[in-house]
């Protein structure tokens, strides 16, 4: 009887285990963002040490139409967004016309880092401006 207890237990256990195990490849939700003005959208910017001059990225809403943006990081830049859920993939970060190898991420609201994936979902909040760090791939 008490061989029988154990092997439900232990079927228990792993039926839990596999529900509860996330895929690695799925978007993640990414809802940091910085309260910079009362402009609604995303604004990338470099890290100390991290020198770029141009980011280029997609945005998808829903299963919308994909439309590419890009951003001067030279000084602040804003791409005005409506807000919501979008996804974001495709970034890539140019340093005098060259492609430069990167790190992306941003701050909850908890202050916890945030990494920004290729297919990140990005939540966009009324009044604020969602401020993507970048960094050097270390």
């Amino acid at each position: 009887m008490k061989k029988r207890i154990v092997y439900l237990l232990c079927s228990v256990v792993l039926v839990l285990t596999a529900s509860c195990s996330k895929d690695e490849e799925e978007p993640s939700l990414v809802s940091g963002e910085a309260k910079i003005s009362n402009d609604t959208g995303i604004s990338f910017a470099n890290s100390t040490g991290f020198s770029a001059d141009y980011v280029t990225f997609k945005l998808r809403k829903g299963t919308g139409a994909e439309k590419e943006y890009g951003q001067s990081l030279s000084n602040y830049s804003l791409t005005s967004l409506e807000q919501g859920s979008i996804t974001i993939y495709q970034i890539q970060v140019f340093d005098n016309e060259e492609k430069v190898s990167f790190k992306s991420y941003t701050y909850d609201e908890d202050g916890n880092r945030r990494e920004i994936k290729s297919t990140s979902i990005i939540e966009i909040n009324q009044d604020e401006v969602l401020q993507i760090i970048l960094e050097s791939v270390e």
